[in-house]
């Protein structure tokens, strides 16, 4: 019998083919159509600013209202991305036509194209970060970037400007289509079996106790931590962007490709795989503020490489762009590993995260433009800049890391009589989750229903349960009546019954007494 991919894989297959398309959509976008013919010449910033005020607008909405009514979130997710393939229409016809002002026409294009590159990534990349496995979107996200330049080329080599120009129009509703596909497949996995925990959860589990004031102090502590190193990333992406070709559209400064070399593209390919597994999937165990370290210095150390080869090399060299293109994919797979970790390490909607990351990000790589102004090669106090930021950003995240290490390890407990509380309520708990355990292997619950019927048990809100196990509301109701037909139960009490009925441990009363 032939072996079939797990719906796992599948789901993760469809994301990388949605973020490839998503990532051609916006190159070809960028490089094909000749911006600066539309623009004015008094223009003295580059168009890649209009495409991140884009961003900054939509990320700032995002921060803004983060929860959306279904209704409204079903009508954007059709509406944003035909937004993005107008915006590509307008900035393809802004040469070609005497209707409107070309540069108005361009102008509008490009906030459209940023409006609508925004709904997709942070659409796929919180689709991902739900799944709760850093390995998950990191890999997907550095097989989006290995065939990216491979699929631009074949398209830029193959058709015509025409036809070029209706392919880019056609990518956001292909990769929308897969967006909803791979949104299916999250919520059927949710629903079904459920989704392991990663070390993110675990370690938000063994903090997530409010009743302890020192305890939440702690995670506030933590938390403000975490908002700080995702700041980091986001400026560094900011700068790396910036400072590649990636960063200045339509410019003199434009090496020659990696592609025109297989043996440059399969390094590249191979680079940002080992980047992947060496510095943020093999550190997934270790603390959350302590894990991005080496992927933080990694992105440093090539940045400074790719300065030096610029000047040894010359600026039309395919192994420099080739470098500034890995180091410019490194940042960005950090920027959005960085993101999932502060969702599953604090309360704050996904989405609201997703948007203060991007915002920060938009609005820094707009001052780094404005600083460039018009320049297409990097001047010495540019650089002087950029280097004075990233070497500022490598001693707040290392001063961030060492602190919080030597804080965890120097916390002892100032208080026996709390600690012996804490110890009983922990005991009381494990009684309680064992006793779960056994009623859900004799009803044959799911993982996911066994989850949800331990914090049911242990007195807990559905509210508490959407935000501690990171499910939609109705997956949570779902789940409930679920557990409740399989148990022959009609509420919460008649569970407990059932629950502690057959038990002699602690009842809840005793429980809520010790918390």
């Amino acid at each position: 019998m032939a072996h079939r991919p797990s719906a796992s894989a599948l789901c993760s297959a469809y994301a990388a083919i949605g973020l490839v398309l998503v990532f051609v959509w916006s190159a070809l976008s960028d490089h094909v159509f000749g911006l600066r013919s539309a623009l004015p010449e008094f223009l003295v910033v580059n168009p890649r600013v209009f495409f991140l005020a884009g961003i900054l607008a939509l990320s700032a909405a995002f921060a803004v209202k983060p929860k959306l009514p279904r209704a409204a979130d079903a009508t954007l997710s059709v509406l944003l991305p035909f937004i993005g393939a107008t915006g590509t229409a307008c900035i393809a016809l802004a040469s070609n036509q005497n209707l409107f002002p070309p540069a108005m026409l361009c102008i509008t294009g490009l906030l459209a194209l940023g409006v609508g590159y925004c709904w997709f990534v942070v659409s796929y990349g919180l689709l991902l970060a739900r799944t709760g496995s850093i390995a998950r979107i990191v890999y997907c996200l550095a097989a989006a970037l290995s065939m990216e330049p491979v699929v631009r080329l074949a398209i830029e080599s193959t058709f015509e400007h025409t036809a070029i120009s209706g392919i880019a129009v056609c990518l956001p509703f292909v990769s929308m289509a897969l967006l909803q596909i791979v949104r299916t497949m999250v919520e059927q996995e949710e629903a079904t079996s459920g989704v392991e925990k990663d070390a993110f959860a675990k370690e938000h589990d063994e903090t997530a106790d409010e009743a302890v004031p020192d305890r939440k102090t702690a995670l506030e502590s933590k938390a403000g931590k975490i908002f700080i190193l995702l700041g980091a990333t986001a400026a560094l992406l900011a700068t790396v962007r910036t400072l590649s070709p990636c960063g200045t559209w339509d410019a003199k400064f434009d090496p020659a490709p990696m592609t025109t070399s297989p043996a440059l593209v399969l390094a590249y390919a191979a680079g940002v795989l080992l980047f992947a597994w060496y510095a943020l999937v093999r550190a997934e165990t270790r603390p959350a503020l302590l894990r991005f370290q080496p992927a933080f210095l990694l992105i440093v150390l090539t940045l400074f490489a790719s300065l030096v080869m610029l000047f040894s090399q010359g600026p039309q060299s395919a192994i420099l762009y080739t470098f500034m293109i890995l180091d410019d994919s490194f940042a960005h797979m950090l920027f959005w590993a960085s993101i999932a970790c502060t969702i599953a390490s604090t309360a704050m909607p996904a989405r609201r995260v997703a948007g203060l990351a991007l915002a920060v990000y938009s609005a820094l790589s707009i001052i780094w433009l404005f600083l460039l102004g018009d320049n297409d090669t990097l001047e010495a106090p540019v650089m002087a800049i950029a280097i004075t930021a990233i070497y500022l950003l490598t001693m707040i995240v290392s001063h961030t890391n060492s602190s919080s290490a030597d804080q965890e390890e120097a916390q002892t407990p100032h208080n026996e009589a709390q600690e012996e509380s804490t110890a009983l309520a922990d005991r009381i708990a494990a009684s309680i989750e064992e006793r779960c355990v056994e009623i859900a292997s004799e009803y044959k619950l799911s993982p996911r229903e066994t989850e949800v019927l331990v914090l049911l048990a242990q007195g807990r809100t559905r509210v508490y349960i959407q935000d501690e196990l990171v499910l939609a509301e109705n997956t949570v109701k779902t789940h409930i009546a679920h557990i409740y037909k399989k148990l022959d139960v009609g509420n919460r009490q008649e569970m407990l019954d059932l629950v502690f009925g057959k038990n002699e441990g602690p009842a809840p009363a005793e429980l809520t007494e010790t918390r």
